[in-house]
């Protein structure tokens, strides 16, 4: 079951490349991300977004254009930018 979400926010599901599925709204889904993400834990919801960012240019030569002000905007715009680049599928 999808946890409930606020008025213009969409629950989705999303499988990773290692075969987890992360589910809820795209914050629920960055936060669920980061988690499970070794040595992150202190960083904010905006620096992890800018890690995963960093990373995948790093190791997976990866260019995620994240956009957006707030964390709510920058963590929908990194879904779907890993949807796009193919580090995520829709479930």
């Amino acid at each position: 079951m999808l946890a409930s979400t606020p008025t213009g926010e969409e629950a989705m599901v999303i499988v990773m490349r290692d075969g987890r599925v992360l589910q809820g709204t795209a914050v629920q889904i960055v936060k669920g991300m980061q988690d499970i993400a070794f040595g992150v834990e202190r960083l904010s919801l905006g620096e992890y977004i800018d890690w995963v960012v960093g990373n995948a240019q790093r190791f997976e030569s990866v260019a995620l254009r994240v956009q957006g002000e707030t964390d709510e905007e920058k963590a929908a715009s990194l879904v779907d930018e890993m949807l796009r680049e193919g580090l995520a599928t829709k479930g």
